[in-house]
């Protein structure tokens, strides 16, 4: 490590030693390549959390499912947690999949997008070297969400333009349901549009500062009756809050009952939500193996543990859910 590096170390060190950061509030940084604020918190999460290896996402497709891997595999999955059919390009690290009629597009690192269809697979240029981190399609248009405030959108013909949003954050998750999409990102931002073009932002920790701990969202999932984001406070503790309209957030608590039958709370952070539109529930899943199914009833959420491997995905089909994660983990799980 060079002199200049390890003086500009200390300062940093000796930053925090003397302005700790409190509940509300958070150290200021400025990216010099960007300009824009961050939280020092969030500086350090990013400097120690390198992407991890294995499947990074999982979605239900056909009869079965899909998962990308962060070596450029994509593999087809049975409902009995059968690998049935795999891709790999190795040249390429995915993020994310989006499914639609017979097309099934991958997102990745460095604006990476292939597209499979009955003619094959093919690598198309989505306009931007910036990383792909979800993908949603809203309205017969491809919406892809993409680091500083980026998104991208395509149409049927895979041709894509994009708007910059002025973001804090990188957007890390992007959720459509019929009548409007919303995303989130990894600084505490919930995005919203109405028709895929035109954004709203609306700034959560701004909002709530001094009432809630400010947020860094992993993942947004909006249903037809309410939208829910999840991810984790400043201080690493988990979070999941629902809105119904999106302006209005309440946390719910992620209380459970423990083997002593005694009550904890989830420490993992969520990195992906699943909804059972027949039972009513969401579900997490979670970094360090486990799943929390959170109900209507506040006092009834259960936490399971699937894995020590850390769970980065989760798809259902029917009374199957299947969950994916670090090291290329892949579990079944039949809820009938």
């Amino acid at each position: 490590m060079s002199m200049s590096r390890k003086i500009r170390l200390i300062l940093i060190c000796s930053l925090f030693l003397l302005f700790p950061c409190q509940s509300g509030s958070s150290l200021a940084v400025v990216n010099k390549d960007t300009g824009r604020e961050h939280s020092a918190y969030s500086y350090a999460v990013q400097a120690n959390n390198s992407k991890p290896e294995g499947y990074t996402a999982i979605i239900s497709y056909q009869d079965g499912f899909l998962a990308a891997g962060s070596d450029g595999r994509i593999d087809r999955i049975s409902k009995s947690g059968t690998i049935t059919n795999f891709e790999k390009f190795p040249e390429e690290r995915l993020n994310c999949l989006l499914s639609y009629d017979q097309t099934v597009i991958a997102g990745g690192d460095n604006g990476s997008l292939l597209i499979s269809s009955s003619q094959g697979v093919s690598k198309i240029n989505s306009g931007t070297d910036r990383d792909i981190h979800t993908l949603a399609l809203f309205k017969e248009k491809i919406l892809a969400g993409t680091d500083q405030g980026e998104i991208l959108i395509g149409d049927k013909n895979f041709l894509f333009r994009k708007i910059n949003l002025p973001l804090k954050g990188n957007i890390v998750s992007l959720s459509a349901r019929s009548s409007d999409c919303y995303g989130a990102t990894d600084e505490g931002e919930i995005i919203h549009t109405a028709d895929g073009i035109q954004w709203d932002i609306f700034d959560f920790n701004r909002f709530y500062s001094g009432y809630y701990k400010p947020c860094l969202f992993t993942k947004i999932l909006a249903t037809e009756n309410r939208i829910a984001v999840a991810g984790k406070h400043d201080d690493g503790s988990p979070v999941l809050m629902f809105s119904a309209r999106g302006n209005v957030w309440t946390e719910r608590t992620l209380e459970y009952t423990n083997d002593e039958v005694m009550t904890a709370s989830l420490e993992d952070i969520p990195y992906d939500l699943f909804y059972d539109s027949g039972e009513d529930l969401f579900i997490l899943c979670c970094s360090q193996g486990k799943v929390m199914t959170i109900p209507s009833c506040s006092h009834c959420n259960k936490l399971e543990m699937y894995s020590t491997e850390g769970l980065r995905g989760i798809a259902g089909i029917g009374d199957v859910l299947m969950l994916v994660g670090e090291n290329y983990y892949l579990k079944a799980i039949n809820r009938d």
